[in-house]
Protein backbone atom coordinates (compact mmCIF):
# COMPACT_ATOMS: atom_id res chain seq x y z
CA UNK A 1 0.00 0.00 0.00
CA UNK A 2 1.68 3.35 -1.07
CA UNK A 3 1.77 6.23 1.38
CA UNK A 4 -0.42 8.13 -0.45
CA UNK A 5 -2.98 6.23 -0.31
CA UNK A 6 -2.58 5.84 3.56
CA UNK A 7 -2.53 9.42 4.03
CA UNK A 8 -5.85 9.03 2.08
CA UNK A 9 -7.52 7.15 4.08
CA UNK A 10 -6.32 8.99 7.33
CA UNK A 11 -7.84 12.00 5.90
CA UNK A 12 -10.85 10.67 5.20
CA UNK A 13 -11.43 9.03 8.46
CA UNK A 14 -10.75 12.67 10.12
CA UNK A 15 -13.11 14.08 7.80
CA UNK A 16 -15.66 11.40 9.09
CA UNK A 17 -15.10 12.07 12.56
CA UNK A 18 -15.07 15.59 12.23
CA UNK A 19 -18.21 15.66 10.18
CA UNK A 20 -19.85 12.85 12.53
CA UNK A 21 -19.55 15.50 15.24
CA UNK A 22 -20.70 18.42 13.63
CA UNK A 23 -24.04 15.94 13.13
CA UNK A 24 -24.38 15.43 16.33
CA UNK A 25 -23.87 19.16 17.59
CA UNK A 26 -26.71 20.24 15.06
CA UNK A 27 -29.13 17.61 16.33
CA UNK A 28 -28.54 17.89 19.85
CA UNK A 29 -28.81 22.02 19.35
CA UNK A 30 -31.98 21.75 17.59
CA UNK A 31 -33.54 19.35 20.14
CA UNK A 32 -32.53 21.99 22.93
CA UNK A 33 -35.38 24.09 24.09
CA UNK A 34 -33.44 27.09 25.55
CA UNK A 35 -31.95 27.46 21.98
CA UNK A 36 -36.00 26.99 20.57
CA UNK A 37 -37.34 29.17 22.69
CA UNK A 38 -34.86 32.02 21.76
CA UNK A 39 -34.55 31.60 18.55
CA UNK A 40 -38.33 31.91 18.35
CA UNK A 41 -38.27 35.00 19.86
CA UNK A 42 -35.43 36.02 17.80
CA UNK A 43 -37.78 35.02 14.59
CA UNK A 44 -40.85 36.98 16.07
CA UNK A 45 -39.37 40.06 17.18
CA UNK A 46 -37.42 39.82 13.14
CA UNK A 47 -40.90 39.68 11.95
CA UNK A 48 -42.53 42.06 14.08
CA UNK A 49 -40.12 44.75 13.34
CA UNK A 50 -39.95 44.82 9.31
CA UNK A 51 -43.82 44.75 9.70
CA UNK A 52 -43.84 48.32 11.50
CA UNK A 53 -41.26 49.82 9.76
CA UNK A 54 -43.04 48.34 5.74
CA UNK A 55 -46.15 49.60 7.07
CA UNK A 56 -44.52 53.17 6.81
CA UNK A 57 -42.45 52.05 4.08
CA UNK A 58 -45.71 51.30 1.78
CA UNK A 59 -47.12 54.63 2.47
CA UNK A 60 -44.02 56.10 1.66
CA UNK A 61 -43.53 54.12 -1.37
CA UNK A 62 -47.16 55.18 -2.53
CA UNK A 63 -46.52 58.71 -1.90
CA UNK A 64 -43.20 58.32 -4.52
CA UNK A 65 -45.18 56.72 -7.25
CA UNK A 66 -48.08 59.07 -7.52
CA UNK A 67 -45.31 61.87 -7.11
CA UNK A 68 -43.55 60.12 -10.42
CA UNK A 69 -46.69 59.49 -12.24
CA UNK A 70 -47.73 62.84 -11.78
CA UNK A 71 -44.48 63.92 -13.32
CA UNK A 72 -44.38 61.32 -16.12
CA UNK A 73 -47.90 62.64 -17.04
CA UNK A 74 -46.73 66.59 -17.39
CA UNK A 75 -43.98 65.25 -19.37
CA UNK A 76 -41.03 65.93 -17.05
CA UNK A 77 -37.78 64.06 -17.83
CA UNK A 78 -35.88 64.68 -14.96
CA UNK A 79 -37.47 62.87 -11.98
CA UNK A 80 -35.91 62.47 -8.30
CA UNK A 81 -35.07 58.95 -7.62
CA UNK A 82 -36.68 57.21 -4.87
CA UNK A 83 -35.22 58.43 -1.48
CA UNK A 84 -36.63 55.50 -0.02
CA UNK A 85 -33.92 51.81 0.13
CA UNK A 86 -35.91 48.73 0.62
CA UNK A 87 -32.93 46.91 2.50
CA UNK A 88 -33.07 49.68 5.41
CA UNK A 89 -35.86 47.96 6.53
CA UNK A 90 -33.68 44.69 7.53
CA UNK A 91 -32.31 47.32 10.45
CA UNK A 92 -34.12 45.39 13.00
CA UNK A 93 -33.71 42.09 12.43
CA UNK A 94 -29.31 42.63 11.70
CA UNK A 95 -29.80 44.52 15.84
CA UNK A 96 -31.58 41.76 16.76
CA UNK A 97 -29.45 39.23 15.29
CA UNK A 98 -26.11 41.31 16.86
CA UNK A 99 -27.71 41.38 20.28
CA UNK A 100 -29.74 38.33 20.53
CA UNK A 101 -27.75 36.57 18.14
CA UNK A 102 -24.89 36.65 20.48
CA UNK A 103 -27.12 35.41 23.01
CA UNK A 104 -27.47 32.62 20.85
CA UNK A 105 -24.59 31.61 20.75
CA UNK A 106 -22.84 31.95 23.74
CA UNK A 107 -25.77 29.72 25.08
CA UNK A 108 -24.77 26.78 22.35
CA UNK A 109 -21.66 27.06 23.57
CA UNK A 110 -22.15 26.76 26.73
CA UNK A 111 -24.18 23.56 26.10
CA UNK A 112 -21.87 22.13 23.65
CA UNK A 113 -19.59 21.57 26.59
CA UNK A 114 -21.94 21.07 29.79
CA UNK A 115 -23.94 18.76 27.71
CA UNK A 116 -21.04 16.47 26.90
CA UNK A 117 -19.74 16.81 30.86
CA UNK A 118 -23.35 16.28 32.30
CA UNK A 119 -23.98 13.29 29.97
CA UNK A 120 -20.68 12.09 30.87
CA UNK A 121 -19.49 11.59 27.19
CA UNK A 122 -16.17 13.58 27.21
CA UNK A 123 -14.27 10.08 28.81
CA UNK A 124 -15.48 8.18 26.16
CA UNK A 125 -15.13 10.35 23.43
CA UNK A 126 -11.30 10.52 24.13
CA UNK A 127 -10.65 6.91 24.14
CA UNK A 128 -11.67 6.87 20.69
CA UNK A 129 -9.42 7.61 17.59
CA UNK A 130 -10.65 11.68 18.39
CA UNK A 131 -8.64 14.19 18.77
CA UNK A 132 -9.47 17.24 20.60
CA UNK A 133 -8.79 19.44 17.48
CA UNK A 134 -11.26 16.83 15.57
CA UNK A 135 -13.47 17.30 18.53
CA UNK A 136 -13.34 21.20 18.10
CA UNK A 137 -13.62 21.35 14.56
CA UNK A 138 -16.56 19.19 14.45
CA UNK A 139 -18.71 20.73 17.31
CA UNK A 140 -17.60 24.29 15.68
CA UNK A 141 -19.03 23.50 12.17
CA UNK A 142 -22.13 21.79 13.88
CA UNK A 143 -22.79 25.14 15.12
CA UNK A 144 -22.24 27.34 11.61
CA UNK A 145 -24.58 24.50 10.56
CA UNK A 146 -27.32 26.13 13.40
CA UNK A 147 -26.31 29.83 12.64
CA UNK A 148 -26.67 29.15 9.04
CA UNK A 149 -30.59 27.74 9.62
CA UNK A 150 -30.87 31.08 11.71
CA UNK A 151 -29.38 33.62 9.84
CA UNK A 152 -31.30 32.03 6.60
CA UNK A 153 -34.66 31.93 8.15
CA UNK A 154 -33.63 35.53 9.81
CA UNK A 155 -32.70 37.35 6.70
CA UNK A 156 -36.06 34.96 4.50
CA UNK A 157 -38.55 36.46 7.08
CA UNK A 158 -37.35 40.07 6.68
CA UNK A 159 -37.03 39.84 2.62
CA UNK A 160 -40.98 38.10 2.68
CA UNK A 161 -42.04 40.66 4.66
CA UNK A 162 -40.20 43.76 2.74
CA UNK A 163 -41.90 42.66 -0.26
CA UNK A 164 -45.43 41.47 1.11
CA UNK A 165 -45.69 44.37 3.73
CA UNK A 166 -43.46 47.11 2.17
CA UNK A 167 -44.51 46.32 -1.50
CA UNK A 168 -40.97 46.29 -2.95
CA UNK A 169 -38.61 43.30 -4.35
CA UNK A 170 -35.24 42.94 -3.07
CA UNK A 171 -33.05 43.15 -6.68
CA UNK A 172 -30.69 40.56 -7.21
CA UNK A 173 -28.00 43.00 -6.54
CA UNK A 174 -29.12 43.85 -3.33
CA UNK A 175 -29.39 40.21 -2.87
CA UNK A 176 -26.21 39.83 -3.09
CA UNK A 177 -25.23 42.42 -0.34
CA UNK A 178 -27.38 40.53 2.05
CA UNK A 179 -25.52 37.34 1.27
CA UNK A 180 -22.39 38.85 2.28
CA UNK A 181 -24.24 40.07 5.07
CA UNK A 182 -25.58 36.66 5.94
CA UNK A 183 -21.31 35.37 6.11
CA UNK A 184 -20.77 38.01 8.23
CA UNK A 185 -23.24 37.41 10.61
CA UNK A 186 -21.96 33.76 10.45
CA UNK A 187 -18.75 34.94 11.83
CA UNK A 188 -20.05 37.21 14.24
CA UNK A 189 -22.02 33.89 15.54
CA UNK A 190 -18.99 31.90 15.54
CA UNK A 191 -16.68 33.90 17.70
CA UNK A 192 -19.53 34.21 20.30
CA UNK A 193 -19.73 30.37 20.33
CA UNK A 194 -16.24 30.27 20.54
CA UNK A 195 -16.68 32.60 23.44
CA UNK A 196 -19.41 30.45 25.28
CA UNK A 197 -17.77 27.22 24.79
CA UNK A 198 -14.19 28.21 25.79
CA UNK A 199 -15.22 29.75 28.92
CA UNK A 200 -17.75 26.71 30.24
CA UNK A 201 -14.35 24.76 29.05
CA UNK A 202 -12.10 26.26 31.01
CA UNK A 203 -14.40 26.63 34.02
CA UNK A 204 -14.77 23.90 36.50
CA UNK A 205 -18.33 24.70 36.68
CA UNK A 206 -19.87 25.46 33.92
CA UNK A 207 -22.01 27.85 35.19
CA UNK A 208 -19.70 29.83 35.86
CA UNK A 209 -18.48 29.47 32.09
CA UNK A 210 -21.60 31.14 30.60
CA UNK A 211 -21.18 33.91 33.57
CA UNK A 212 -18.02 34.78 32.60
CA UNK A 213 -19.12 34.80 28.73
CA UNK A 214 -22.48 36.77 29.30
CA UNK A 215 -20.02 39.42 31.13
CA UNK A 216 -17.57 39.64 27.78
CA UNK A 217 -21.25 39.99 26.00
CA UNK A 218 -22.33 43.33 28.00
CA UNK A 219 -18.92 45.02 27.47
CA UNK A 220 -18.53 43.97 23.88
CA UNK A 221 -21.77 44.09 22.80
CA UNK A 222 -23.57 46.76 25.16
CA UNK A 223 -21.07 48.86 26.93
CA UNK A 224 -17.74 49.84 24.62
CA UNK A 225 -20.46 50.59 21.06
CA UNK A 226 -22.52 52.96 23.78
CA UNK A 227 -18.90 54.21 24.91
CA UNK A 228 -18.13 55.07 21.27
CA UNK A 229 -21.51 56.48 20.00
CA UNK A 230 -21.23 58.84 23.15
CA UNK A 231 -18.02 60.12 22.30
CA UNK A 232 -19.39 60.16 18.11
CA UNK A 233 -18.89 64.09 17.32
CA UNK A 234 -21.72 63.42 14.74
CA UNK A 235 -23.92 62.05 17.48
CA UNK A 236 -24.49 65.21 19.16
CA UNK A 237 -27.07 67.08 17.59
CA UNK A 238 -30.42 65.14 16.66
CA UNK A 239 -30.48 64.30 12.97
CA UNK A 240 -26.28 64.46 13.06
CA UNK A 241 -24.08 66.59 13.27
CA UNK A 242 -22.52 66.43 9.54
CA UNK A 243 -26.04 66.72 8.41
CA UNK A 244 -27.20 69.74 10.08
CA UNK A 245 -23.59 71.42 8.47
CA UNK A 246 -24.54 69.96 5.21
CA UNK A 247 -21.28 67.76 4.68
CA UNK A 248 -20.68 64.78 2.81
CA UNK A 249 -18.39 62.18 3.14
CA UNK A 250 -15.11 63.28 2.27
CA UNK A 251 -16.47 66.99 4.09
CA UNK A 252 -16.67 64.69 7.32
CA UNK A 253 -13.27 63.18 6.83
CA UNK A 254 -12.09 67.22 6.31
CA UNK A 255 -14.04 67.88 9.65
CA UNK A 256 -12.19 64.84 11.57
CA UNK A 257 -8.52 65.34 10.40
CA UNK A 258 -8.63 68.59 12.91
CA UNK A 259 -9.71 66.25 15.94
CA UNK A 260 -6.63 63.01 15.08
CA UNK A 261 -5.97 62.74 19.11
CA UNK A 262 -9.61 62.12 20.27
CA UNK A 263 -10.94 60.42 17.59
CA UNK A 264 -8.43 57.90 17.81
CA UNK A 265 -9.41 57.28 21.05
CA UNK A 266 -13.25 57.11 20.20
CA UNK A 267 -12.14 54.46 17.31
CA UNK A 268 -9.54 52.59 19.53
CA UNK A 269 -12.45 52.07 21.99
CA UNK A 270 -15.13 50.50 19.22
CA UNK A 271 -12.32 48.50 17.30
CA UNK A 272 -12.31 46.67 21.10
CA UNK A 273 -16.06 45.51 20.09
CA UNK A 274 -16.68 43.26 17.55
CA UNK A 275 -20.51 44.03 17.42
CA UNK A 276 -19.37 47.23 16.31
CA UNK A 277 -17.58 45.73 13.05
CA UNK A 278 -20.36 43.32 12.39
CA UNK A 279 -22.95 46.44 12.11
CA UNK A 280 -20.33 48.81 10.24
CA UNK A 281 -20.44 46.28 7.43
CA UNK A 282 -23.58 45.24 8.03
CA UNK A 283 -25.39 48.93 7.73
CA UNK A 284 -23.30 49.14 4.92
CA UNK A 285 -24.60 46.33 3.01
CA UNK A 286 -28.07 47.35 3.39
CA UNK A 287 -28.34 51.00 3.10
CA UNK A 288 -29.10 51.63 6.53
CA UNK A 289 -26.43 54.64 6.68
CA UNK A 290 -28.14 57.52 4.26
CA UNK A 291 -24.12 58.09 3.25
CA UNK A 292 -23.77 54.62 2.06
CA UNK A 293 -26.57 54.55 -0.78
CA UNK A 294 -24.71 56.33 -3.35
CA UNK A 295 -22.32 53.88 -3.32
CA UNK A 296 -21.51 50.89 -5.82
CA UNK A 297 -20.52 47.71 -3.64
CA UNK A 298 -16.74 47.91 -4.53
CA UNK A 299 -16.49 50.95 -2.50
CA UNK A 300 -18.15 49.32 -0.29
CA UNK A 301 -16.15 47.19 0.09
CA UNK A 302 -13.06 48.95 0.32
CA UNK A 303 -14.49 51.01 2.63
CA UNK A 304 -15.35 48.56 5.33
CA UNK A 305 -12.18 46.37 4.64
CA UNK A 306 -11.09 46.63 8.16
CA UNK A 307 -14.41 45.84 10.02
CA UNK A 308 -14.39 43.04 7.53
CA UNK A 309 -10.19 42.29 8.79
CA UNK A 310 -11.60 42.74 12.40
CA UNK A 311 -14.55 39.92 11.97
CA UNK A 312 -12.16 37.61 10.42
CA UNK A 313 -9.28 38.25 12.99
CA UNK A 314 -11.76 37.46 16.03
CA UNK A 315 -13.03 34.30 14.36
CA UNK A 316 -9.88 33.02 13.86
CA UNK A 317 -8.30 33.60 16.91
CA UNK A 318 -11.68 32.65 19.04
CA UNK A 319 -11.46 28.99 17.15
CA UNK A 320 -8.02 28.55 17.58
CA UNK A 321 -8.67 29.22 21.41
CA UNK A 322 -11.84 26.76 21.13
CA UNK A 323 -9.01 24.15 19.88
CA UNK A 324 -6.78 24.67 22.58
CA UNK A 325 -9.18 25.02 25.43
CA UNK A 326 -10.81 21.03 24.41
CA UNK A 327 -7.23 19.98 25.16
CA UNK A 328 -7.36 20.78 28.68
CA UNK A 329 -10.88 20.39 29.64
CA UNK A 330 -10.91 20.34 33.97
CA UNK A 331 -12.36 17.18 35.16
CA UNK A 332 -15.27 17.24 37.43
CA UNK A 333 -14.77 17.17 40.64
CA UNK A 334 -16.04 14.81 42.96
CA UNK A 335 -19.78 15.18 43.88
CA UNK A 336 -19.56 18.89 42.22
CA UNK A 337 -22.39 20.30 39.50
CA UNK A 338 -21.30 20.79 36.31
Amino acid sequence: MSDQTVTTRVTGARRARVLAIAKHEYRAAVRSRILLILVVLLILVTAASVYIASAGYAAKLAEYETYRAAAQAQGLDRIAPTPLAALSLLRGPLEYLEIIGAVIAISLGYLSVSRERINRTLPLIRTRPVTAGEQATGTFLGAMGVFATLVATTIAVGIVSIGLLGRDWVNPGELFQIALTAVAALLYLGAFYCLGAIATAKSRFAANGLVIALGIWLLVVLVLPQIGDTMDADNQLPGGLFQALALDHDGELAVLQHFTGYERIRTGIEEASLSKHFERFAFAMSDVKDRYRPYNLPWLLNETRNDIAWLLAYAVAMFVGLRRSFRTQPTIPPGGTP
